[in-house]
């Protein structure tokens, strides 16, 4: 599945999103296989297109992303 430069931005958002409210509260709005899907839809998108990678993406980041992918 690919997925659009619009389509990769809310990705990036709504697993942000999602990784706060789970480590913050406990209680993500995403469940663990739709959290999954969303990170490797965004890792195919910044292999597929590196130039455009966001420095906010979790996959991407060196710091902080481990933590998102742990989940």
């Amino acid at each position: 599945m690919k997925i659009t430069r619009d389509e990769y931005a809310d990705a990036i958002g709504t697993v942000i999103r999602a990784g706060a409210a789970s480590y913050g509260s406990g209680h993500s709005p995403l469940d663990d296989a739709s959290f999954d899907l969303l990170v490797s839809l965004i890792q195919a998108y910044e292999e597929a297109y590196p130039e455009h990678t966001d420095p906010a993406s979790p996959p991407g980041r060196a710091t902080g992303g481990a933590a998102f992918l742990s989940r």
